[in-house]
């Protein structure tokens, strides 16, 4: 519960207005729809007694009463709706951008995949409970329950000792359900969910392998299976909810009947008047309805406190002071590059293992890549060649030693800086569903036609864009369908052609190229780079040929 409780104060302390001013308007609409009620009642009653004794009774100011109560609990339902709901969404956009602004700082402990991003955008959607079902129910459950109790002090002895039993019984299950509630059941939730989306993803991706060698059926059981977990585990909170339900429910059946009770035995005794009674118990017929508005946040508390505990382990508490600032670049003598340094990339005793592994993948290694030199990273397959590009383009961080760009630590240039300083091309880069066009322009937004038929020139893939009707504006089906895989290379080559980096770091470049292609693109990738370093990770040895030095992992 504390990391729930901490992501409260971080909303308070992030908009103490719009926190406030959230629980005040929620109170509107709920008191409106009370004093409605007892208006009403009491006015129906006291109408009807004064028809039936002749009695006057001034209906004007009972009627306007209850008019203004209605108008104002539908205008205050809107207010609280959309205050509430904004103080919630704009705290978590900034919570958003200062958790994925702590990723790219480090601080998830090199954990930079897709799963952990994932995970993280599911439990930020999920922490709207905290505010909307949990502080401002609880709040209003607080408030109008002392007003009550107070109102019912005024009325009847009798009357107020019921409701305090009654609200000491709320309490009490409360803090019973909290204390029972299934912490694991979120997790067994997440981890059937992560196991139907990749399950699927591999199905969908895989469906003509599996349909050729007969695996289809088994597959797709595979996906049942975890459909099955996930819905297994959606039903627990479903039942609970209903269990939860139906006892706040017969509670207040219970506190309406009771109240019945006292209110007929008052009027006998002539200790109330029949309007105030008849208003005593509408009053307790709407209780249950503000016991409802908490249920949803107590069944959801498991899956808030997992989300809590999880976002803020990546993040310090007293980040979200003030909305987010664009990251400025920092120009302290301790982050500014050594001038006398030539080495565009250098290890120095860098060594790095995966979670959980038992050696390191990489071991005290040193090298430096110099302006305009070219690196090839060779050595079997599985001994950290594309490892050591992931560390030096810092999408995972080494467990010791440092990496070094234009002679400052990596680990303290901004993302952005470092982005525009480094072009990765990956064994496998991805073509979006979209044109030829709109692929390229995502390295250089500003880029013209004509730099965009010079990059596929120089990736020799420009003819073949050429060949289709539509050039530039040939769609590409998902994942670059439609193309063969070296014209996928291709093209991603010419993506990477379009940026002006300090460091190329180009993974397997010539794979799925004949030989006469292969050498044509690396002939003119060696041409384009200029002055930039590259590390290429090499299998052919054409690629180790044209490196000016070559690193070998064993």
């Amino acid at each position: 519960m504390m990391a729930v409780w901490d992501l409260i104060k971080l909303q308070y302390r992030y908009n103490r207005q719009a926190f406030a001013l959230g629980l005040v308007v929620a109170l509107i609409p709920v008191m409106a729809g009370f004093l409605l009620l007892g208006v009403a009642g009491w006015f129906i009653t006291a109408a009807a007694f004064a028809g039936l004794t002749g009695v006057f009774l001034n209906i004007f100011v009972p009627s306007a009463m209850i008019r203004a109560l209605a108008i104002l609990r539908t205008g205050g339902r809107y207010g609280e709706r959309l205050l509430t709901h904004n103080a919630t969404f704009l705290f978590l956009a900034d919570l958003r951008n200062r958790i994925f602004a702590g990723i790219s700082d480090a601080r998830t402990g090199g954990k930079r995949s897709g799963l952990l991003l994932n995970q993280l955008t599911k439990d930020i959607s999920a922490l709207d409970t905290v505010y909307l079902r949990l502080v401002v129910p609880f709040f209003l459950l607080l408030v109008i329950g002392t007003v009550l109790l107070c109102s019912w002090a005024q009325v009847s002895a009798a009357m107020m000792m019921l409701g305090a039993g009654f609200f000491a019984i709320v309490a009490a299950g409360i803090l019973t359900i909290v204390k029972t509630a299934d912490n694991r059941a979120p997790r067994l939730a997440d981890a059937a969910a992560n196991a139907l989306r990749l399950r699927a993803a591999d199905l969908a991706a895989g469906r003509k392998d599996l349909a050729i060698y007969g695996g289809l059926d088994q597959a797709a059981n595979h996906v049942l299976t975890a459909d099955d977990r996930y819905a297994m585990a959606e039903e627990g909170d479903e039942k609970r909810a209903i269990r939860i339900a139906g006892a706040s429910q017969f509670l207040g059946q219970l506190l309406l009947a009771a109240t019945v009770v006292l209110a007929v035995m008052g009027v006998s005794s002539g200790q109330l008047g029949l309007p105030v009674a008849v208003a005593l118990v509408l009053v307790s017929m709407a209780l249950p309805e503000l016991l409802s508005m908490v249920i949803p946040g107590l069944v959801g508390l498991p899956r808030s406190k997992l989300a809590a505990d999880r976002t803020m382990s990546v993040m310090r508490p007293g980040d979200i002071e003030a909305p987010v600032a664009t990251p400025q670049r920092q120009t302290g003598a301790a982050d500014r590059p050594q001038q006398h340094e030539n080495a565009v990339l250098s290890f120095q005793s860098v060594c790095f293992r995966y979670p959980r592994a038992e050696r390191l993948i990489v071991d005290n290694l040193t090298f430096q890549i110099g302006r305009g030199e070219v690196l090839a990273v060779a050595g079997r397959s599985g001994c950290g060649k594309s490892t050591l590009a992931a560390l030096a383009a810092r999408l995972i961080d080494p467990e010791r030693g440092e990496i070094k760009l234009n002679g400052a630590a990596i680990r303290a240039l901004p993302e952005v800086d470092l982005r525009r300083k480094i072009t990765v091309l990956g064994q496998r880069p991805h073509l979006f569903n979209d044109t030829v066009g709109a692929n390229l322009r995502i390295a250089n937004p500003g880029a013209s036609d004509t730099d965009l038929w010079i990059a596929l020139a120089q990736a020799a893939v420009a003819s073949r864009i050429s060949d289709s009707p539509n050039g530039l504006n040939t769609v590409l089906g998902e994942g670059g369908f439609g193309l063969s895989g070296g014209e996928q290379r291709r093209i991603a080559l010419a993506r990477a052609f379009l940026t002006s980096p300090d460091l190329f770091i180009l993974d397997e470049m010539t794979e799925g190229l004949d030989s006469v292609t292969a050498a044509d693109v690396l002939e003119r990738f060696m041409a384009f780079k200029g002055r930039a370093g590259a590390m290429v990770i090499a299998h052919k040895r054409l690629e180790l040929e044209a490196a000016d030095k070559v690193l070998y992992l064993h």
